[in-house]
């Protein structure tokens, strides 16, 4: 059954990316293998909630811990992130993509990668994100940073489907675009017949081809996880965040469906004689309203007894001990802190391991903000480089700011009391104290203390005036 399951996965996606046919139309030499593709597609199944292993005709369901691991590591890596682009203009569209930028990061974590793609419409710039599982990256550079990739436009429309590929290419300091149209049905063939992009009424503005001269890298931002590649290790693409953990993460589920397996099969039943029941007009049986899963009719061979209550021990606190170990296993694996999905692992664990559990996390954290920052960063060069081509006014020279946050090895209250410490023991000033515990710099620190000095002489000055009154 899993087997089958898997395979028919394998067959949508060869039908929605039909590999051969994308490499001969584009004449491309794909460095992305087909085995990487297949997998980027299980792990947005198991991120969206179709596990392959799950089957509620046999008892096994989910508790969907992969999609709960990504939402919870989005919200560390970008809980206290802030960043600004001096260009006002460049800025006003990079500030209304960084509104989403905690969802399109569990995304990336879900599905391994992501592309951050700048784009003009109706005399603005705007920013598309696509996700893992709807773009081809077919080439990179020796220092793993992307130069191709093939992204994908779907429409459909009753049985039919129409598919717009996009190809982008760097070759030197020169950006190749070219598009290419499908007609195709839904339930067969999706890739069946080339047509031109004036036939789709969303597409008929758009070139077949065209080039960006001038520029040193692919317009727009491309993150990957920064982990080794187990199915392909000379390839640049990450795994999702959950790989490690994918047969844990199974055990889980089966760990989950005996606990309900276990409460349904211990509930509380009565079977009773028929005897002791009322019955209708015709004989039938009536049960008490509102209690028919409580009562089981039974005919007693016993004429003396008349019931029995059926009322087993709940073995709930070993399933539930064996299910947090495999929490805390998968949180191993993913190398996040104990008790991120887990409960109570305090209780197990020693501080050291805690402690070392959190430095772990720490460093998971940084080299995912780290890869997203570089994505930033190029996604807003991307949207510099279409201002200027379509002759939106922006500066020639900008500079762009990142502040990530450490409050996940340090937590605020903490990193407060420790400032205070130090300004009090004159280690530090009350300049620094404010850097340190409200995000400021130093130029709006200084003028902060100054305002405070001010207003403290303006109120000394008010009570000198009212003691003389008096």
């Amino acid at each position: 059954m899993l087997s089958k399951l898997i395979n028919s996965i394998k067959g949508w996606w060869n039908k929605m990316f039909d590999y051969n046919k994308i490499k001969n139309d584009f004449n491309l030499d794909i460095e992305t293998s087909k085995d990487i593709l297949d997998a980027i597609q299980e792990w947005s199944d198991i991120y969206n909630g179709k596990e392959p292993w799950v089957n509620k005709s046999e008892g096994i369901m989910s508790l969907h811990v992969a999609k709960s691991i990504c939402e919870k590591v989005a919200k560390a890596v970008t809980i206290e992130y802030k960043s600004k682009c001096s260009d006002k203009y460049i800025d006003s569209v990079y500030q209304k993509f960084l509104r989403n930028l905690r969802k399109d990061t569990e995304l990336m974590l879900g599905k391994s990668c992501i592309f951050f793609k700048p784009y003009f419409n109706n005399g603005k710039i705007s920013v598309s994100v696509i996700q893992g599982d709807k773009f081809i990256p077919f080439k990179f550079n020796d220092d793993g940073e992307l130069l191709g990739l093939i992204t994908i436009d779907q429409i459909t429309e009753g049985d039919k489907v129409y598919t717009r590929l996009e190809y982008n290419e760097l070759i030197g300091n020169t950006m190749y675009i070219k598009n290419i149209a499908y007609k195709g049905n839904k339930n067969g063939t999706i890739f069946s017949s080339k047509i031109p992009l004036t036939s789709v009424d969303k597409w008929k503005d758009i070139d077949e081809s065209g080039q960006i001269d001038g520029v040193d890298r692919i317009i727009g931002g491309f993150a990957t996880l920064p982990n080794v590649n187990t199915i392909d290790n000379s390839s640049p693409l990450g795994q999702s965040f959950f790989h490690n953990a994918r047969n844990t993460l199974e055990e889980i589920d089966k760990q989950f469906s005996r606990i309900i397996w276990e409460y349904e099969g211990s509930e509380l039943a009565i079977d009773i004689d028929e005897s002791m029941l009322e019955h209708d007009k015709k004989g039938n049986v009536i049960l008490p309203r509102g209690k028919k899963r409580l009562y089981r009719r039974l005919e007693f061979d016993n004429t003396d007894k008349k019931y029995n209550v059926f009322s087993p021990e709940i073995r709930n606190n070993a399933l539930f001990d064996g299910l947090d170990e495999l929490l805390r296993q998968a949180e191993t694996e993913c190398q996040i802190a104990f008790g991120t999905i887990s409960k109570n692992a305090e209780i197990a664990k020693t501080a050291t391991e805690i402690k070392t559990s959190k430095q772990d996390y720490y460093v998971t954290v940084s080299d995912i903000q780290t890869s997203l920052e570089y994505a930033l960063n190029d996604l807003i060069y991307g949207i510099y480089v279409l201002c200027k081509l379509y002759k939106i006014p922006v500066g020639t020279d900008y500079n762009v700011t990142h502040d990530w946050d450490d409050s996940i090895l340090i937590d605020k209250e903490s990193k407060r009391n420790q400032a205070l410490v130090e300004r009090n023991n004159k280690l530090t000033d009350d300049v620094q104290y404010f850097m340190d515990t409200m995000d400021m710099n130093e130029e709006d620190a200084i003028a902060y203390v100054k305002n405070i000095q001010n207003r403290r002489k303006l109120l000394e000055k008010e009570q000198i005036v009212e003691e003389d009154e008096e």
